[in-house]
């Protein structure tokens, strides 16, 4: 508990250690009026000098005090939330599950589960999708199940793997394939490029996610885009759009 200071008590106790000199250098007389002026200057100044010491010592002590009863400050962290659009809002798909969400343009969709199709093993999620509508979906079905101008988004375990050869399982190792290393929400990424057929080109983005594999593929026609003005870049930015928790 701090003591209770007033700046009454403080200037009487430091006025009353001050030595005083004796009687007759301070009583007024005709002879020593002159002598006393320096005097009475120098006194003046050390009392403002007090006052002005016991200002602070009382506004340090009251600092102390209120810090004492608040507790520590300390800066607030700043928090920064998730886009709005990826939890509605706008044309966004969100996977909590998952941990990720992709920007689609105005009147893509989700598209059906490809019917017929087996999920292979390690496979943990996968989302087609496209801007086709429903019977062009239907009539679409290329090499493999594989529908040229949509964006398929799987979600695999990893069991050890990287990247390169997982695509190379995919088809890269196969075939004459173009492969790099790109970045795609701020994690690295191995992308890979490869012919399936002698007119259609697979398009994968790889990321390594712990024990999971995050793959992002789009099939393109050589020579040729895509329905409704769908283009290569069109797909190309929706991969870039992904946002990963």
């Amino acid at each position: 508990m701090l003591p209770e200071l007033s700046i009454e008590r403080i200037f009487r106790r430091e006025l009353d250690s001050l030595p005083l000199p004796p009687e007759g250098s301070w009583t007024p007389n005709r002879t020593s009026t002159r002598r006393s002026i320096p005097l009475a200057v120098l006194v003046v100044a050390a009392m403002v000098v007090l006052v002005v010491g016991a200002a602070i010592t009382i506004r340090e002590a009251g600092d102390a005090a209120a810090t004492g009863r608040r507790g520590p400050s300390t800066a607030p962290l700043l928090n920064v939330p998730h886009p709005t659009c990826l939890r509605g809002g706008c044309n966004v798909y969100r996977s909590d599950a998952f941990g990720y969400g992709i920007v689609l343009p105005e009147n893509w969709r989700v598209a059906p589960p490809v019917p017929g199709a087996t999920a292979p093993t390690g496979r943990l999620d996968r989302v087609e999708f496209t801007r086709q509508t429903p019977d062009e979906w239907t009539r679409a079905f290329g090499v493999g199940l594989v529908v040229p101008w949509d964006v398929v988004v799987e979600v695999r375990e990893r069991r050890g793997a990287l990247a390169r050869d997982v695509a190379q399982a995919d088809g890269c190792g196969a075939s004459p394939c173009v492969a790099g290393e790109t970045t795609l929400s701020q994690s690295p990424a191995y992308i890979a490029s490869w012919p399936i057929s002698p007119l259609l080109r697979m398009n994968a983005y790889y990321i390594e996610r712990g024990d999971r594999m995050l793959v992002l593929r789009y099939v393109t026609e050589v020579g040729r885009d895509g329905p409704h003005g769908v283009t290569e870049r069109t797909l190309q930015q929706i991969v870039d759009s992904i946002s990963l928790d």
